[in-house]
């Protein structure tokens, strides 16, 4: 019942909610199997609330799932990527994964969505190459006597990469701040904003 003593607004009232109740009756068994079998294959609470209150999102998904088996990884990814980062159709987050998988990170918007730390080694090995072409980051991530050290043995750029890439946290010298993400086929994902150069 609404608050406002009023019977224009009550017949209001009670007739969008007799839309809603036969929008939801004339849902086909086929979609309804779908809606549940998408939801209950969500681990996360989030994601499952993301698309429990996002039904625009969740009618996506069945739409493009009608034909073709339910792929948990895209829809988890969907969700999370949705719910998170930015607004995407699935077609954006099949390929966002799939590039993913690959690589075992994503660089995408202002942000890095990845494995684990030791998946980062190509990515901080490019950013890096340029990284220290720049005085502020040669200074942020060796003293003065490294850098002396470093002049007088020939170290090379290379050199330098491999070295920090080798033994340094790269989470710490690429300044992430790693964020819980996602689960995905028993692999927990990270994410963190990205410092723009």
């Amino acid at each position: 019942m609404i608050k406002h003593n009023s019977e224009i607004l009550n017949k209001l009232f009670f007739r969008e909610l007799q839309d809603l109740v036969e929008k939801y009756n004339k849902i086909d068994e086929d979609t309804k199997i779908k809606i549940e079998e998408i939801i209950s294959n969500l681990r996360d609470e989030e994601l499952k609330t993301y698309l429990t209150n996002n039904p625009n999102k969740l009618l996506e998904i069945i739409e493009e799932t009608k034909e073709i088996e339910l792929d948990k990884s895209v829809v988890t990814f969907f969700a999370w990527y949705n719910s998170e980062i930015k607004e995407i159709d699935l077609e954006k987050a099949k390929e966002y994964l799939e590039e993913l998988k690959i690589n075992n990170y994503l660089e995408v918007q202002d942000y890095i969505i990845y494995r684990e730390e030791k998946y980062l080694k190509e990515y901080a090995k490019e950013l890096l190459e340029d990284r220290l072409e720049q005085e502020y980051y040669v200074d942020k991530l060796f003293s003065k006597e490294q850098v002396i050290e470093m002049w007088i043995e020939g170290t090379t750029k290379e050199e330098m990469v491999q070295e920090i890439v080798d033994n340094d946290s790269l989470e710490e010298v690429l300044e992430l701040y790693p964020q819980y993400a996602f689960t995905m086929n028993g692999i927990e994902y990270r994410y963190s904003q990205i410092e723009e150069e």
